[in-house]
Formats: structure tokens, C-alpha cells, sequence
């Protein structure tokens, strides 16, 4: 009988480890380990996609569609958000001095963004962010700057209030605001953070 029950032992443990390891809290690969990653709850966004986000929702901010210098789709400023919104970094054009490298926004510059229409109430064009072709040291390369091309439906340099605007983004914080009579920004209003 100690035979038999020796003998039944050592088969079952044969059988354990010819099946594999015992089951665990951690889930196995495949079809039930997929529906286990589904349920697990996702990281929460960081503040610069929250923000990202927000912008991308705000129906009286709108983006150019097409760069002064080139064309790239990747590097618009529509794209630079949904990037940013989706976890990724931004883009940068395949010219210019940092050709198609990755940005992150920064939550300051995406903050005043948003609340140059929340706060203050401006519609307005946005041009660049991270692409286009800017000077060596221009911080749209480091995220920090947004430049706008229309105010409320009219043109920077065509009778828009870009002195208004200009003073929302010192008000939000900016540190280098230029625009129509500073040189090279006679169509645009660059804000800095």
C-alpha cells in the first residue's frame, strides 16, 4: 500500500511540473493576460497632455496648415499637441537647426495658451510651436513659445490686436513677447514662457 501511494505522489508531482508553474497573481500571456491589461487602470495624464488636451478641445484656437518655410505635416502645430496629448513628444521640422528632433511642451507655455482664450477671451491662429525655422537659440526648439498669425479673424500686422494680445502674455507670465515693429515679427506675435 505505501508503494501504491508513493508511486500515486511522485505521478501527481511528474504532472505538476509537466504543466508548468502554479498559477499566480501576475497574469499569463496571452488571451486572458490581454483582457487583464485592458482592465488595468490606465496611468493619469501628465499635466502637459491634460493641457495639450484642453487646447485641442477649444474650438476658438485654431492651427495653421501649412509652415512659412516647408511642408510637413509631423511639425504643424495641430500635430505638436495631439503628440503631446497622447504622451509623445512634439516635433520639429526637417530643417531649420534641430531637423526633426522631439520636444516636450512646456506646461507653462501650454498653460498661458489656454488661457489666452479662457482668461481673456482672444480667438486666435496659432503658427508655430515646435516647427518651422526659428533663430539658433529660439526657445520654440525648447517648447517654451507659441507664435500667432490671426487675432479674433483678423491678420497680425492687418489691424489685429496684437498689442492686447501681447499683453495677455506678459500677464500669463511670458518673458519675451515680440510682435508687429519688433524685426521679424511684423505678421506675428511670438510669446515666450
Amino acid at each position: 500500500m505505501k508503494r501504491l501511494a508513493v508511486c500515486v505522489a511522485v505521478t501527481v508531482s511528474a504532472i505538476a511540473l509537466a504543466a508548468g508553474p502554479a498559477a499566480t497573481a501576475e497574469p499569463s500571456p496571452g488571451k486572458h493576460g490581454e483582457a487583464a491589461r485592458r482592465h488595468t487602470p490606465a496611468k493619469p495624464a501628465s499635466e502637459s497632455a491634460r493641457l495639450a488636451r484642453s487646447i485641442l478641445n477649444t474650438k476658438s484656437i485654431t492651427y495653421a496648415k501649412a509652415h512659412v518655410g516647408g511642408t510637413d505635416k509631423a511639425s504643424l502645430p495641430q500635430q505638436n499637441l495631439a503628440d503631446v496629448s497622447n504622451g509623445r513628444l512634439a516635433k520639429t521640422s526637417p530643417w531649420g537647426h534641430k531637423k526633426g528632433a522631439r520636444v516636450a511642451l512646456d506646461t507653462r507655455m501650454l498653460n498661458g495658451v489656454l488661457k489666452l482664450n479662457t482668461q481673456h477671451h482672444y480667438k486666435f491662429e496659432i503658427s508655430e510651436l515646435v516647427g518651422g525655422e526659428h533663430s539658433r537659440t529660439s526657445k520654440h526648439y525648447a517648447g517654451r513659445a507659441v507664435d500667432v498669425t490671426w487675432i479674433n479673424g483678423r491678420h497680425v500686422g492687418k489691424k489685429a490686436d496684437h498689442r492686447g494680445l501681447m499683453n495677455a502674455c506678459r500677464k500669463l507670465g511670458a518673458t519675451l513677447v515680440l510682435g508687429p515693429g519688433d524685426k521679424g515679427h511684423s505678421t506675428h506675435v511670438h510669446c515666450q514662457w
